[in-house]
């Protein structure tokens, strides 16, 4: 529950547009929210690593443990999972998802990611505009 709190709950507190897709996209099943894992991984991630905090340690080990997809930001986060082998995403995979699946608008597409980007989401400029280019494929009603 711990990555839910922080995603979802600080999130939605902060007023993070990622956070409402992601609260959605849990709501309709297509993201599952697991309990805490406990255990020597978790703990050795976040005591030997400092970039990686509680929240993204969990998610890793529940990742790593169930054979998952992890969905995460953080650099650092990142590259621990993909080090660790994980099939890695990120928030704007749940948007272009979400278009895809016909859960977001073209608009609402777009919006949600300018949104996320006029809030302090970093990305590359490359990766901006490969993804705007994706969502404007879409008829934009």
């Amino acid at each position: 529950m711990e990555v839910y709190s922080e995603v979802v709950e600080e999130g939605l507190r902060e007023g993070y547009p990622d956070s409402y897709v992601v609260k959605e996209a849990i709501e309709q099943g297509w993201i599952t929210v697991e309990a805490d894992p406990a255990g020597e991984m978790r703990r050795r991630l976040t005591a030997d690593l400092r970039e990686i905090h509680v929240g993204e340690a969990a998610a890793i080990v529940l990742t790593y443990n169930g054979g998952l997809p992890i969905l995460i930001d953080e650099s650092s986060g990142r590259a621990v999972a993909e080090a660790l082998g994980l099939k890695v995403k990120g928030s704007l995979y749940v948007v272009l998802r979400a278009l895809h699946d016909g859960k977001l608008t073209a608009i609402e597409a777009r919006d949600t990611v300018a949104s996320m980007v006029s809030s302090g989401f970093r990305l590359e400029p490359a990766l901006l505009e490969r993804v705007l280019r994706e969502i404007s494929q879409f008829k934009l009603n």
